[in-house]
């Protein structure tokens, strides 16, 4: 859909019910703790307000929607910087399981990634606009797969998970993750960007008791 007042009434409806959604989900999962005492605890550390709304309202909306929705075009170029970019998570996760000298290893590679991966999308992007069948085949799954990537990513916000159930805590972001790239796909990588940011407004108000 192009961008528009029709485009922004789109976006503000989705936005709506999938935050009525997130604090429905929210209260039943918690109301289901509060009898059994299965989530583990948040281990999330504040910055000052400033630190914490460039991260959460600038910092994350950007990166990480070019990381899980950005291939969602489905074009060749978009794909492999895709490919680079998850080459480039997976040496961050990294260093949380090895020495201080891995760990800079790790960091470097991962940083040398993104930018070897972002040179390569900025030459090809005009060129490499194909869609290959096989993703249009399987882009469902691609789309579940990168949403429970997504998810999965925020356990590291939390204490390890010692029930099974505790990983519902995270069910929240899996259904954001899913409407995020429903409105990705709809709208546009830009209407993703600014959902994610609002979201996370809305989640940042919350947290510092001003909602």
């Amino acid at each position: 859909m192009p961008w528009g007042r029709d485009a922004a009434l789109a976006l503000a409806a989705v936005f709506a019910a999938a935050c009525a959604l997130d604090r429905l989900l929210w209260c039943l999962i918690g109301w289901w703790d509060a009898q059994a005492g299965f989530l583990p605890p948040s281990t999330r550390t504040y910055d000052s307000v400033g630190d914490m709304a460039f991260k959460a309202l600038l910092l994350a909306p950007v990166l990480e929607e070019a990381l899980f929705r950005g291939w969602m075009s489905g074009r060749v170029a978009a794909l492999r910087f895709a490919a680079y970019g998850f080459g480039a998570m997976a040496c961050f996760i990294a260093t949380s399981f090895t020495g201080e000298g891995w760990g800079m290893a790790l960091s470097l590679g991962g940083v040398a990634l993104v930018f070897s991966g972002l040179l390569i999308w900025l030459d090809r992007r005009g060129r490499e606009t194909d869609v290959p069948g096989w993703f249009t085949r399987h882009f469902p799954w691609a789309v579940w797969g990168s949403s429970c990537a997504f998810a999965l990513i925020h356990l590291g916000n939390y204490a390890p998970i010692t029930d099974p159930r505790g990983v519902l805590v995270i069910t929240p972001l899996l259904i954001g993750a899913l409407v995020l790239a429903y409105v990705r796909t709809r709208l546009g990588l830009g209407a993703a960007m600014l959902y994610h940011a609002a979201y996370n407004t809305v989640w940042l108000a919350s947290e510092y008791g001003w909602l």
